[in-house]
């Protein structure tokens, strides 16, 4: 009588153990899987890119992780030519190259440009903030195209440039970000809005600018403090001597501040607008580099296509030329757990908490 009780106690302790354990697995898996899910776009807003700018001399460096939760990333490069736009005709546009998203099925991304370099060494990318309303004076002289971001690369060689073409440009509805440019003489400058409405330009001030997920200009938009900005200052900020500045402590610098799960760094790219050269890094560290010189890609003509269009102008002779490259250095994205998935799982925590109570009254009974 003994020995059956002391089994029935056994199998007892081991079936509350697995059901209890059943449950906690359950539950953590449901958490997970709605920290993956909260409100889509906000997720990448509160996650996604760390930018900087880093100069000491003539030394100038631009560096970029792009986290999303797409993967298929590619370069675009567009030399200099004559093309035909909506608002002011044929014009002649400088040479860049842009990096972005294509072929993922979702058309407010691919083909969209994230970010990228001209021919004179203007660099950008963006960082995602919650929207504000814009409240800009209409009056300005053109008006707001879109591809507006490929736009400032084909018009502006400089930071100067780039603050006025912001300002001679007509905007409205909401902006949903803050935009990081360096040039070829060090300055730099995140373009954001700031409470009123307003753009607003934070301007470099010492060797570096860093931008995240906060509006450098107000932190209370956006989502401060943040981890990754700090992390980035703190590594830049030891970096005090030319000979010191270098792409592989830039790498180094994009290492310790990417991400991995679903908004994972998915490339991690690092400008020189000196020498119009530019990097894709991977591997331990971000050590594992690719190499890749603008003006000779640019050169490359006889390699390119023709398009009929391609972000927001068209071709004057013929088409756009564009030559596309895909992203060998990248990062898969980790897969989410649907709403479904989520919905079973919460599920099962719950029959595996009814069962535990169960076996307990069972028990208690004899």
């Amino acid at each position: 009588m003994l020995r059956y009780r002391n089994l029935k106690t056994t199998v007892f302790f081991i079936l509350s153990i697995l059901l209890i354990t059943s449950s906690f697995i359950s539950n953590l898996s449901y958490s997970v899987a709605i920290n993956y899910d909260v409100s889509g776009v906000n997720n990448q807003i509160t996650s996604s890119c760390t930018i900087f700018t880093t100069v000491i001399d003539d030394t100038v460096f631009f560096g970029n992780n792009e986290d999303y939760k797409l993967n298929n990333a590619y370069r675009w490069y567009v030399p200099a030519q004559n093309v035909s736009t909506t608002y002011f005709g044929v014009k002649e546009i400088y040479g860049a190259v842009f990096f972005g998203f294509d072929n993922n099925n979702n058309t407010d991304v691919d083909k969209w440009e994230q970010g990228g370099m001209n021919e004179f060494g203007l660099c950008y990318d963006g960082n995602g903030l919650p929207d504000i309303e814009l409240n800009l004076n209409q009056s300005a002289m053109y008006p707001y195209t879109p591809h507006a971001l490929a736009q400032v690369l084909w018009d502006c060689r400089t930071v100067e440039e780039v603050i006025a073409w912001y300002l001679n440009h007509k905007w409205g509805g909401t902006f949903g970000g803050q935009i990081h440019y360096a040039d070829s003489t060090g300055d730099a400058v995140v373009v954001s809005v700031n409470a009123t409405g307003q753009w607003t330009f934070t301007r470099i001030d010492s060797t570096f600018l860093v931008s995240t997920n906060f509006n450098l200009d107000n932190v209370t938009h956006g989502h401060y403090p943040c981890w990754r900005y700090d992390t980035a200052t703190q590594m830049l900020g030891e970096i005090t001597t030319e000979e010191n500045l270098n792409v592989s402590r830039c790498a180094n610098v994009l290492y310790e501040a990417h991400q991995e799960g679903t908004y994972a760094t998915k490339y991690s790219n690092i400008c020189d607008p000196v020498n119009l050269e530019f990097y894709f890094n991977s591997g331990e560290n971000f050590l594992v580099s690719e190499k890749f010189n603008l003006t000779d890609k640019l050169a490359e003509t006889g390699s390119y296509e023709e398009k009929s269009s391609f972000l927001g102008v068209t071709g004057r002779d013929g088409g756009v030329l564009v030559k596309t490259e895909k992203i060998d250095i990248q990062f898969e994205t980790v897969t989410e757990t649907t709403d479904e998935t989520s919905g079973i799982l919460l599920l099962i925590s719950v029959l595996s908490l009814l069962s535990t109570v169960f076996v307990c009254n069972k028990f208690r009974k004899r």
